[in-house]
C-alpha cells in the first residue's frame, strides 16, 4: 500500500510510476549526452542538514479554533478529502478565481515574511513560527500543519535539501541558500509559492544556481497560455536546465490547485506525455527544482518521512508560483 505524504502527492500520478521513472532516466540521459564532463560537485563548509538527529523539531504554533480549517486539519492522519473526477483539470468560476486571488495574495505576503526573517543565526524553526503567526493573524491556516502529518507550517530546505525540509533548530549560516515553501488556506482556497534566500556571503556558484532556477520558473510561466499543452512546461524546464549546466528533479512536480492543495493533474518539469490543452480558468503551480551537476537523482525521504536530499550532495534551488490561465496568457496569482 502506498504511503501518502507530500512526497507521494508530488509524484506525477498522471504519468504513472513507471512512466515517471522512464522520464527521469530520459532526462538524465539527455543531460549527459549534451553536457561536457564536469568537475565533482562543490563541497562547502556549511553545517550539513543531516544527520537530522543533530537538530530538534519543536511543535507547531497553535491554530485557534476560529480559524477556518482545510479538510485534513483535524483528520487523525491528516488526509484531505477525496477529489471528484469532475475536478480533474478544473476550470475555475469567477467567484472561485477571486477566492484564489485572496489566498494567493496572503501566501505571497507570508513568503515575504519568511524571507525577511531568514537571517544569519536564526533557526528555520523561528522562521516557521514567525510566518505561521502572521498567517493566523490574517485569518489564514498555515497549510503544512498536519498535512498528512507534516509537523510544521512551512517547508524549509537549506543547501543540499532538495525539498520538504522540516523547520528545526539548525541555525542559518553565512553562505547558506534556503528555500521556503509557504502555502496558506484562506477564504476556502489554497495559495502556494516558494522562494530562495541567500544568507550572508553566498558563493557565486550558489548564486548562479538560484538565479538560473528563478529564470527557469519565469520562462516556464511565459510559455503557458490558452491552447498550449501542459507538457510544454516540462520540455522547457529540462532544456533550460541542461543549457545552463544544471539538472532538474523529475520525481516531484507542480500540481493543479484550488479548493484542495494537490489537485489533478500534476505538472511535470521534465519531458512527458501529458498533452492536456490549457484553458482559461485553470490554476496550477510551476515549481522546478534544480540541482548542481548533471545528476537529477534525489534520495528517498529520510527518517522523518519528509526530508529529501540530492544524492550527489550538490546544492538545490527551487522557486514556485501559482498561476492562472487567462484568455491572453498566464497570470501569477502569488504576488503580494
Amino acid at each position: 500500500m502506498l504511503r501518502h505524504s507530500f512526497s507521494e502527492l508530488f509524484r506525477s500520478a498522471s504519468l504513472g510510476r513507471r512512466g515517471l521513472a522512464q522520464a527521469a532516466a530520459a532526462a538524465a540521459a539527455a543531460a549527459g549526452a549534451s553536457a561536457a564532463p564536469e568537475p565533482p560537485v562543490r563541497r562547502r563548509a556549511n553545517t550539513p542538514a543531516v544527520p537530522l538527529s543533530n537538530f530538534g523539531v519543536p511543535p507547531p504554533v497553535h491554530v485557534p479554533s476560529h480559524i477556518p480549517r482545510p479538510s485534513y486539519a483535524d483528520h487523525p492522519k491528516g488526509h484531505p478529502r477525496r477529489l471528484g473526477e469532475d475536478e480533474f483539470a478544473e476550470r475555475k468560476s469567477a467567484p472561485a478565481i477571486n477566492r484564489m486571488r485572496r489566498a494567493c495574495g496572503l501566501a505571497a505576503e507570508a513568503l515575504q515574511v519568511a524571507c525577511e526573517a531568514a537571517q544569519e543565526g536564526v533557526t528555520t524553526d523561528e522562521v516557521d513560527r514567525i510566518t505561521s503567526e502572521f498567517v493566523i493573524s490574517r485569518g489564514g491556516y498555515p497549510v503544512g500543519i498536519n498535512y498528512f502529518g507534516f509537523p510544521r507550517g512551512l517547508c524549509a530546505s537549506p543547501n543540499e535539501v532538495a525539498l520538504h525540509g522540516v523547520p528545526n533548530t539548525r541555525q542559518l549560516e553565512s553562505g547558506d541558500i534556503v528555500n521556503f515553501d509557504v502555502t496558506v488556506f484562506f477564504d476556502s482556497a489554497f495559495g502556494d509559492c516558494s522562494a530562495m534566500v541567500h544568507v550572508g556571503d553566498v558563493d557565486e556558484d550558489a548564486k548562479r544556481l538560484t538565479e538560473t532556477t528563478y529564470q527557469c520558473l519565469h520562462g516556464a510561466i511565459a510559455t503557458v497560455g490558452p491552447g498550449v499543452k501542459l507538457n510544454e512546461v516540462g520540455s522547457f524546464c529540462q532544456r533550460f536546465a541542461t543549457e545552463h549546466g544544471f539538472s532538474v528533479v523529475a520525481e516531484y512536480c507542480g500540481h493543479f490547485i484550488g479548493s484542495e492543495l494537490h489537485m489533478r493533474p500534476n505538472v511535470s518539469h521534465v519531458p512527458n506525455s501529458l498533452s492536456l490543452e490549457l484553458q482559461p480558468g485553470m490554476t496550477f503551480t510551476i515549481e522546478p527544482i534544480f540541482l548542481e551537476g548533471s545528476s537529477p537523482a534525489v534520495t528517498a525521504a529520510l527518517e522523518d518521512g519528509w526530508t529529501i536530499l540530492s544524492q550527489s550532495g550538490g546544492w538545490s534551488a527551487q522557486w514556485e508560483h501559482t498561476v492562472l490561465i487567462t484568455e491572453n496568457g498566464a497570470e501569477i496569482l502569488t504576488t503580494a
